[in-house]
């Protein structure tokens, strides 16, 4: 019997997975992750590895693959962790050393936004589509597959987050991201301690602060998307990260924006192809166990 480990390496959290051979989830792991210093973060990985392992009877040796996605800047082909905001991996050659604990094992690395687009996109079963995946949480970020392939650029394809939206040189990360919206519902709520997730409950109770504070997003996705489907005319547009996943009306009331926008124009109802994620938080740790 072989096995494969998967990890999703974060700054906020490390989950890690054992799937079986037929890539079916068999258990998985969450806990903080240890940013202290590069050592303490891989222990960590390697012991959530380990717990994996014991719980199910499983020794090192039956792992095939072990597979992760990881945040910033990666070189698939060399195995390094290049660049991080948030992890301090730069430059870590992370297969290597995995390499080292699993003899037996292939060891796979990506960028944590490509893993889970490859895991939406195995999720609805494509092959040649041609599918975007935005994730929306403390920064925006997406990623596109054209037939089965990672539309990659010369390295930084997908950093949306950057886009310029206005004269001031306001970008759309600054304009969505989870933390920016807090900020701003603090200050003109008056509540310092208020939580992103306390601030939506009151969006769909009607409050009209919050409304106010929400329009700049809704606006600067619809034109984000807008833009997504004349460039590529994707088959489907997947809309995840922690924002979406728990908020799905908003999925909703961008599509119906949309329908406004592409109205009595040759792209009438392309708004239909905006999904929500199917994997949902587990999405990264899918699409590692499928590469």
């Amino acid at each position: 019997m072989s096995y494969t480990l998967v990890a999703d390496v974060g700054g906020t959290k490390l989950a890690t997975a054992i799937f079986n051979k037929e890539q079916q989830l068999m258990s998985k792991l969450e806990v903080p992750s240890d940013t202290s210093s590069r050592e303490a973060l891989y222990q960590s990985l390697v012991k959530s590895f380990e717990q994996l392992c014991t719980e199910k009877a499983i020794s090192f040796d039956e792992i095939s693959k072990v597979s992760i996605g990881l945040p910033g800047i990666v070189d698939i082909e060399k195995g390094i962790a290049v660049y991080q905001n948030n992890i301090p991996w730069a430059n870590f050659p992370i297969c290597d050393c995995l390499a080292e604990v699993f003899h037996k094992a292939e060891v796979k690395m990506d960028n944590d936004v490509y893993m889970a687009t490859w895991g939406e996109y195995c999720a609805r079963s494509f092959s040649k589509e041609t599918m975007v995946y935005v994730t929306l949480s403390t920064g925006i970020s997406c990623c596109t597959i054209v037939n089965g392939e990672f539309l990659r650029g010369t390295g930084l394809a997908g950093e949306i987050g950057f886009h310029i939206l206005d004269s001031e040189g306001r970008t759309l990360e600054q304009t969505v991201a989870g933390p920016t919206i807090e900020k701003v519902g603090r200050d003109l709520l008056g509540n310092p301690e208020i939580t992103l997730k306390e601030m939506m409950e009151l969006y769909y109770q009607g409050n009209a602060i919050v409304g106010t504070i929400l329009e700049p997003l809704i606006q600067a996705m619809v034109k984000q998307l807008h833009q997504m489907i004349l460039l590529l005319d994707p088959h489907c547009i997947v809309l995840g990260g922690g924002f979406f996943n728990h908020h799905p009306k908003v999925i909703e009331q961008l599509k119906l924006l949309l329908q406004q926008s592409f109205a009595e124009t040759p792209f009438a109802e392309k708004e239909q192809i905006i999904e929500s994620s199917l994997n949902k938080g587990e999405a990264g740790l899918f699409g590692a166990a499928a590469k």
